[in-house]
């Protein structure tokens, strides 16, 4: 039986469950898992386990040959087939979902054809919760399962003109619970892609031309699913119907574009044979459902609790901060999970081309650029930065900068806004010349208004798979004339064989001893080495303590600036959590 499990699966998510082991009482709470364990034991000689949710855990399972829960009625199916066999050397995944045969699918075109048609008529629907309600409901309405006949061209026609109006379809109770989950998964859901996009444990998803589709994986390597397109007519007109729901419609004309799906994945279509010779194709970067909050990425060991206490007191106090690193190494997952720290009293403005930055403080202005043919209709970054100085917030969140904006969130930093972003440079030598360079061009003398940056890779994990790190954070001093060159300083540096981070800084911060320090009132600028210690123990409690849970963190950091680190300080030690 489908039960509601109330654990804090960090990892993957999902919040229903069977008890993990009993592939049994899947098959017979799914009949498609059941049909699938069949034919999957008769064609290949073994039978899967039930793994439950999955965790990190799971990659040492031997075999590999396990089914694990993403949002049921979806679920994934993940093999290695044994040397010597058809496949060895490779991981397989399988998405697993209710399915409909062409009997039903002649069923299901009726079903949505009554739907399109008679949809408008009804109420207006707020959310995608309320549409498949709706479709559910108008479902129930048109459907029997009392076993009226099907599609009788005279029998329908009698009853019209006998007004009973039009006739019920009659279906099995099985089907009708097929039919509306294949019914909302391409009206409301993803599509084919569903069980891709249901699954939390992948990070990239790569689809090239007719190929299978490739997916990196949280826990195990590149994967290759059972998922592709069957010609390319499907392909395009899939990209063609997703392109037009985020906004960013393609063309033969503009084949590619960039954009958010609903759920916050950043996708990246390019929709012509002439660019991609292998035929249209399209890439999705995964987000978490739920942010990820700083405590989790302290406990997941991608930075440590005093570095997270350092960035607490740099933005705090107003001070300009980038991420910095490589494509995929958790850059605006990163700059979520700090953003808590900002003062919650302030106004904050974010801009971005795609919506990833997630904002929690009550005075959030959300600026999007908007694509157009027309110049005149266009909004770019550089336009979004420039309306956000005149609406003089405490912070500019600029989700990604990638060119001449760039020089615009330096002007920002001058005039005393502090800006904080996300960037493509793997240090801060790299940085700089990115910022100085061509097409962004900051002078370097005004370059100490950057006050920090962190810098995030994707190492390998101890034990194997992926990890990310924060491998250094720098301090931007200031234009040596002498030297004709900015002085910056490492605070803190990842050690790789350890795994472990030290810091550097101690006795030597120019911006806590020199900024941060006079700001807060201390006599002595070493005391502020103090409040970082102070901060630091206190972070390390809510880790000990395991709120991981963001809306925790926030409600936490909220007590802190709303009533005094005294009763933050007692809070974290009471404090039960939003799910407990």
């Amino acid at each position: 039986m489908v039960t509601e499990q109330d654990t804090e699966e960090a990892d993957s998510g999902p919040k229903f469950t069977i008890e993990p082991g009993d592939l049994g009482g899947l098959m017979a709470e799914f009949p498609h898992i059941r049909q699938w364990v069949e034919d999957f034991e008769a064609e290949h000689g073994s039978r899967p386990i039930y793994y439950g949710p999955l965790d990190r855990d799971a990659k040492s399972v031997s075999p590999r040959n396990l089914i694990y829960a993403t949002k049921p009625p979806c679920f994934a199916h993940v093999y290695s087939p044994p040397e010597g066999a058809e496949g060895a050397g490779n991981t397989f995944w399988y998405g697993l979902e209710p399915t409909i045969n062409e009997e039903e699918e002649l069923i299901r075109d009726q079903i949505v054809e009554r739907l399109l048609r008679d949809a408008p008529q009804k109420e207006r629907f707020e959310n995608d919760e309320e549409f498949i309600a709706m479709i559910h409901e108008m479902m129930d309405e048109m459907t029997t399962t009392a076993g009226l006949l099907f599609s009788n061209p005279v029998v329908d026609q009698a009853r019209e003109l006998m007004g009973f109006g039009e006739p019920r379809i009659s279906v099995t109770p099985e089907q009708l619970v097929r039919l509306k989950y294949v019914v909302v998964r391409d009206l409301v859901n993803n599509g084919p892609l569903e069980t891709l996009l249901a699954d939390e444990m992948l990070e990239d998803i790569h689809s090239i031309g007719m190929n299978r589709i490739h997916m990196d994986h949280k826990v195990f390597p590149m994967l290759t699913s059972n998922i592709a397109f069957k010609d390319q007519e499907l392909l395009t007109g899939y990209l063609r119907s997703m392109s037009e729901r985020i906004g960013r419609p393609v063309s033969d004309s503009k084949p590619i574009v960039d954009g958010a799906l609903l759920d916050g994945s950043r996708i990246n279509i390019i929709y012509s044979d002439d660019v991609s010779i292998q035929g249209s194709s399209f890439t999705i970067r995964k987000f978490a459902e739920e942010t990820i909050s700083i405590i989790q990425l302290i406990k997941w060991k991608t930075l440590s609790a005093q570095m997270a206490a350092y960035i607490w007191l740099g933005l705090e106090s107003g001070m300009s901060m980038l991420v910095s690193g490589e494509t995929a190494s958790g850059k605006t997952t990163t700059l979520n999970a700090v953003l808590p720290f900002i003062d919650h009293n302030v106004k904050i403005y974010t801009a971005e081309d795609t919506p990833e930055v997630k904002v929690a403080h009550p005075i959030w202005q959300r600026l999007i650029t908007r694509d157009s043919k027309n110049e005149d209709s266009r909004v770019e970054m550089f336009d979004l930065l420039k309306a956000a100085l005149r609406s003089r917030p405490r912070y500019i969140i600029i989700g990604e900068i990638r060119g001449v904006e760039g020089a615009i969130a330096f002007q920002a930093m001058q005039t005393g806004h502090p800006v904080v972003g996300t960037f493509h440079a793997s240090n801060i030598v790299k940085l700089i010349q990115r910022f100085t360079g061509d097409p962004i061009n900051v002078p370097a003398r005004f370059f100490d208004n950057l006050n920090f940056a962190i810098f995030q890779e994707v190492v390998e994990a101890p034990g194997g798979g992926i990890a990310r790190r924060i491998t250094g954070v720098s301090e931007v001093i200031g234009f040596d004339k002498t030297a004709d060159g900015i002085l910056t300083r490492n605070m803190f540096e990842w050690d790789p064989v350890a795994d472990v981070v030290y810091f550097r800084g101690m006795f030597q911060s120019d911006m806590l001893e020199n900024k941060i320090a006079p700001r807060m009132g201390f006599r002595s600028k070493r005391d502020i080495y103090d409040e970082l210690q102070r901060r630091t123990d206190a972070i390390q409690v809510m880790c000990d303590r395991d709120l991981t849970h963001y809306d925790d963190v926030y409600d936490l950091l909220d007590v802190y600036y709303k009533e005094g680190w005294d009763r933050f300080s007692s809070a974290i030690q009471s404090w039960t959590g939003i799910n407990h």
